[in-house]
């Protein structure tokens, strides 16, 4: 294989399209008689020096949402069984140790099949809005095509002898019916430049059953409302103090039908709250009842608003007790540098907890830390993931009780691959400069 001249030859597409009603393939890389050694089988990252690989552009193809890749490996020596490994990269994706630009971003292996259980030889790969699949540590994955920038098809050889085969691969355009709009010329990306911020603050205090007595909640509620408004760009945030189980539920399921892909929302809340024996958790609002566990907004009920948020990134931050009931697991964070761009491209639904599973106290040493890193931060964006790592260690240590804070997925959403971004007010960036 030549790689330079493969790099040059997938930037090649034909522009015309096809005739309505008929699914023709579009040839974007073709390449006759090339070959890859014996026992290059590696689909992991570890063997991709002898693997071989083809990147696909997916702007300079004008890859749309409903578009078909359709990859077809021929072997030409009676060796078969090659393996096509797909997969997805949006952002600078790493090609053979080098990146096509800026920092590098590994791709995401979506898709993996033997040629010889494929019809024809053909691997069809659609282009739908979202992409699910399993990474390398079990954990379900979901990814937005919308912010796809590469498709890499590797091809893999198990065998003890060389492998010489012919590659096709090419788009094949979804089809418009007479009464569909016109398909979009390139697929709309979310963009930071074009992001919305919003935010629901809860703090509760004030409990009618006198037995929950608490402080803090509401003047902590109030400090965060202040540098959330003073310093970052935020176009709305509602403030619900000793907010009822209700207002609280009908807040959130108003904002699930009016926020969209372009919004991002941060929900606080500080009070109390309650866990099961199965570590289930629990809200105790305005109303609630100390022993009436149904008059606590639970974490399942929350989630099943949540569920149908449309915003491009969730941030859920609990300051109470058994916060950690929320989180499905714990996000290893700094294991790899990414653009501003790539953070927010992908959607996530991350939450952070002042505490695992245990009580804490009302005096709140996560929140002090919390909102001091806000009010400090000089950088026009700070992703949650770097907010939580600067305060982890300092709550921990400076808490009685060696409070473990916690930053991971939102239990019972599809999980993302992007950070909630708090953008700075651009005003504070250009005073300080």
């Amino acid at each position: 294989m030549k790689p330079f001249v493969g790099l040059v030859l997938i930037c090649l597409c034909v522009a015309s399209l096809p005739t309505r009603g008929q699914a023709v393939g579009e040839p974007v890389v073709q390449f006759k008689n090339d070959s890859i050694p014996a026992m290059a089988f590696s689909v992991t990252g570890s063997g991709r020096h002898f693997n071989r690989f083809y990147p696909v552009n997916a702007d300079s193809v004008r890859l749309r949402i409903g578009d078909t890749l359709q990859v077809k490996v021929t072997p030409i020596q009676s060796n078969r069984n090659l393996i096509i490994s797909i997969r997805n990269c949006y952002g600078n994706c790493t090609i053979d140790e080098r990146a096509t630009s800026g920092s590098k971003t590994n791709a995401y292996a979506v898709l993996s099949a033997n040629i010889d259980t494929l019809k024809d030889l053909t691997l069809k790969v659609p282009i739908t809005q979202t992409v699910n699949f399993t990474d390398n540590t079990g954990r379900k994955l979901s990814l937005d095509n919308s912010s796809l920038k590469f498709i890499f098809v590797y091809i893999s050889n198990p065998n003890m002898s060389p492998a010489v085969y012919d590659l096709q691969v090419s788009v094949i355009r979804k089809t418009e019916r007479n009464n569909e709009y016109p398909l979009p010329a390139k697929l709309k990306r979310p963009s930071v430049t074009t992001a919305r911020y919003h935010a629901v603050l809860i703090g509760i205090n004030d409990y009618s059953d006198e037995r929950i007595k608490l402080n803090r909640p509401r003047s902590d509620m109030a400090r965060l409302d202040s540098v959330l408004r003073q310093r970052y760009d935020f176009t709305s945030i509602i403030r619900l103090p000793n907010a009822t189980k209700k207002m609280v539920k009908d807040t959130l399921t108003a904002l699930s039908y009016r926020l969209l892909s372009d919004d991002n929302l941060l929900i606080f809340f500080a009070g109390h709250s309650v866990s099961t024996d199965e570590n289930n958790g629990f809200w105790a609002l305005q109303d609630t009842r100390q022993e009436d566990l149904d008059s606590y907004l639970s974490n399942a009920s929350l989630v099943s608003i949540l569920n149908e948020m449309r915003t491009q990134h969730l941030l859920l931050v609990v300051d109470a007790c058994y916060g950690a009931t929320i989180v499905s697991y714990q996000v290893m964070t700094n294991q790899k540098l990414q653009t501003w761009d790539e953070k927010y491209n992908q959607k996530s639904r991350k939450a952070m907890s002042c505490s695992s599973l245990e009580e804490v106290p009302d005096n709140s040493v996560f929140l002090e830390y919390f909102i001091r890193r806000l009010a400090t931060n000089s950088e026009e964006y700070l992703p949650s993931e770097e907010l939580f790592d600067s305060l982890k260690n300092e709550v921990h240590n400076k808490t009685q009780i060696r409070q473990k804070p916690t930053y991971g997925h939102i239990k019972g959403l599809t999980p993302g691959a992007g950070d909630f971004l708090f953008k700075r007010k651009m005003r504070l960036a250009s005073k300080s400069e």
